[in-house]
């Protein structure tokens, strides 16, 4: 079933309540971070935390957690859930006011966190792209609530029948609406280096990772439009998904072979999670 948890109360997903005065809701004044798991594991959980302390310093947000205090918080939250296979969301807003936009500093911020049930199985589907000017701001590694462009990304693919929009500056891919982009060519994976134009997606983190265990070489480098056209493969990764091959980027269309660099490295990701996540 799904659960929420705000500022030390647990309740259904329903019943809970934020208040107007969350700055979340004036002003998106917040970081998040989210997760997958089943058999009551959350898959690389400390790597999920790790990044949520790190935006909340970014942004200036005191967490009144510990990390190990929130550890436990997201546990019991995915034990009250009692859900095989979930998704658990948490979230970090500054605090709450009258709306004002600056802001003190060290006030107690609110926190927000639900679990509701997410299927989780190995998926055959090939991704459908088309690709999306990236007009966002220079804050894309801080996984923050402010998902206008995003979202309005998202509704673009959706009108075009694609699953997902990629983002580009003039000429250069940056990542996708809600997912991390990558390319197999000529034998390696290439990928855009972290900073400001990318979130540093962990299941990203993971795919780099799998490439040194497979003797995979990595180019972390930016790469240009006219490259994801011409790549071999395109791999898409994300905390929901975990790791997707593409079909097709605009009027472009790849072969994924059977035993392909794609293939094995969706493989290896797959099998980790599931390892990550046995009982």
């Amino acid at each position: 079933m799904s659960i929420a948890f705000y500022n030390g109360d647990f309740c259904s997903l329903e019943e809970v309540r934020i208040p107007l005065s969350d700055r979340c809701i004036f002003f998106g004044d917040g970081i998040y971070d989210a997760a997958v798991g089943r058999n009551g594991n959350i898959y690389l959980k400390d790597e999920h935390i790790e990044r949520f302390f790190e935006n909340a310093k970014r942004t200036e947000i005191k967490c009144q957690y510990k990390k190990s205090e929130l550890s436990r918080l997201l546990d019991e939250a995915v034990d009250k859930g009692e859900e095989e296979c979930f998704f658990i969301y948490f979230q970090l807003s500054r605090y709450s006011e009258v709306r004002r936009h600056a802001y003190e500093k060290n006030c107690a911020s609110n926190l927000l966190i639900t679990v509701t049930p997410q299927e989780l199985s190995y998926c055959d589907k090939r991704l459908k792209l088309v690709t999306r000017e990236d007009l966002r701001y220079q804050y894309c590694n801080i996984k923050t609530l402010n998902l206008l462009p995003s979202v309005l990304a998202s509704g673009y693919a959706e009108a075009k029948g694609a699953d997902e929009a990629v983002f580009h500056r003039k000429d250069i891919v940056t990542e996708c609406a809600h997912s991390n982009i990558s390319i197999i060519t000529k034998g390696a994976l290439k990928t855009h280096p972290n900073g400001p134009l990318i979130l540093p997606g962990i299941a990203r983190k993971k795919l780099i990772e799998k490439c040194d265990e497979l003797n995979i070489p990595i180019e972390i480098s930016p790469f240009s439009l006219e490259e994801l056209y011409s790549a071999d493969e395109v791999i898409v990764t994300s905390s929901s998904k975990i790791c997707l091959l593409c079909e097709s980027v605009n009027s472009v269309h790849y072969k994924h072979q059977k035993n392909s660099i794609g293939m094995r490295l969706k493989n290896a990701l797959w099998a980790d999670f599931l390892k990550a996540t046995e009982k």
